[in-house]
């Protein structure tokens, strides 16, 4: 189970088979509705809502997510490690209520048989994220109250506030830590690495919750405390904890440290809830990239969500001949991009500053090509604009091309200053597409 789980490879194959099962439904059924009934719509209603919401706030948490990671050094796998799949599980989540609705909507026969199979791999890699929490709780020593296995679901599922409120904790956005009193008790439950890097100045660190029964015991039951993490997904359950422990005001961090570094970015925080950390160097990320890359992820959102409105709303006649070349480069993006990140490894970054303990990577499709991952990205929604046949998006797709372009000469000029070795392999290599460009 550790060496399924550790490979990911479920992930990549369930949204394989999530790409997959929308676009037999468009060659099924062309996204037509079929004849609804009463129940139907109501079922589509439901889950395009709640499907909506948590596509929204997962893509939030992640965007975030890897904008903070280049602030890190040595120590960003620990974040991976941590959140890679409980930051995914809720988008996860969002597809499998998106594709639901879609099923109910067009009927489309292919499409429901994926999206059984497509539940079976739900639920067997829930499954696996709930023994993996549960295993680390007990190797990191988090004894008491047991928050049940009902919130811990919760909380990875919806990767939202439900776990604290239906236990009796609060949910506190970042930008009201100034009405604590200050004598709150600050329990900060990530890893030691995670903790060093960024946090409240007046916190304790108990990874996971460890040792915290023992801590608590020296506490008043009416001191208010506060409970946070990186990005919300670790504290609520040590926050129902510490509720059962008998404590009458606690609160848990809503969106975790990320959004408040977020918030806080430029300022001078002081007291128990300032930051120890607030400001941070941008050479380490990239120097000027980061509007750049904001601005490509911006783009590609919009498009994801343009074009089959479009198609939609305008009945846009697609050819079946343009409809499978847009899925043949669409499918051949995603394969040259997953080609790339093998290559990367833990090399692989957002942003443009390479790692302290970083390697110049010049094998696989990166012998060939210096910017892979940008090619791949630039053909799969190529190909997404072809399937839809999406007029409104080519100049979209063209600006986001020409930001990939830009920050990718920029790069270059990083990547020369931290490695000596670059500018030979440079002259060996095409920045996008062999022999051409």
């Amino acid at each position: 189970m550790e060496w399924i789980e550790e490979r990911r490879f479920i992930t990549a194959f369930f949204y394989l088979l999530a790409l997959i099962a929308v676009v037999l439904t468009g060659l099924d059924t062309g996204f037509s509705p079929r004849q609804l009934t009463t129940l139907d719509v109501i079922g589509v209603v439901i889950t395009a809502l709640l499907g909506g919401f948590l596509l929204s706030v997962s893509l939030f948490g992640l965007i975030c997510y890897f904008i903070f990671i280049p602030s890190l050094s040595h120590d960003s796998h620990v974040f991976s490690s941590v959140h890679g799949t409980q930051l995914i599980h809720p988008l996860t989540t969002s597809i499998v209520l998106g594709l639901a609705g879609l099923c109910i909507f067009t009927g489309s026969r292919p499409a429901w048989a994926l999206w059984g199979a497509l539940l079976v791999i739900y639920i067997f890699q829930t499954a696996l994220i709930v023994r993996r929490v549960r295993k680390e709780h007990l190797i990191d020593g988090l004894t008491g109250p047991n928050p049940g296995l009902f919130f811990l679901l919760l909380n990875l599922i919806l990767g939202a506030e439900v776990v604290t409120v239906a236990a009796g904790a609060r949910p506190l956005p970042p930008w009201r830590l100034n009405t604590l009193p200050d004598d709150t008790w600050i329990v900060d439950v990530r890893t030691k690495p995670e903790f060093y890097w960024n946090r409240l100045q007046g916190s304790e660190n108990y990874p996971w919750g460890a040792g915290i029964i023992e801590a608590a015991k020296g506490k008043s039951f009416d001191q208010p405390v506060l409970v946070t993490c990186l990005s919300g997904h670790r504290s609520p359950s040590v926050a129902v904890m510490l509720r059962k422990l008998g404590f009458k005001t606690v609160y848990n961090l809503t969106w975790g440290l990320i959004y408040l570094v977020l918030l806080e970015r430029g300022k001078k925080t002081d007291g128990p809830f300032g930051l120890t950390r607030p400001h941070r160097n941008p050479n380490r990320r990239g120097k000027d990239l980061k509007g750049i890359s904001i601005g490509y992820v911006t783009l590609q959102f919009i498009i994801l969500i343009l074009a089959p409105a479009e198609h939609s709303i305008r009945h846009t006649y697609v050819s079946g001949l343009q409809q499978v070349v847009g899925a043949v480069l669409g499918f051949g993006g995603l394969l040259l991009g997953l080609l790339s990140f093998r290559a990367l490894g833990r090399n692989f970054r957002v942003y443009a500053a390479p790692r302290r303990s970083g390697t110049l990577v010049t094998h696989g499709v990166y012998s060939h090509v210096r910017h892979p991952m940008y090619s791949a990205v630039i053909i799969m929604f190529a190909g997404y604009l072809l399937y839809f046949g999406s007029l409104l998006s080519i100049p979209l797709w063209l600006a986001f091309s020409v930001l990939y372009i830009v920050k990718a000469v920029k790069e270059e000029q990083i990547l020369i200053d931290r490695f000596p070795e670059y500018e030979q392999y440079r002259e060996k290599t095409w920045r996008f597409i062999p022999f051409i460009f």
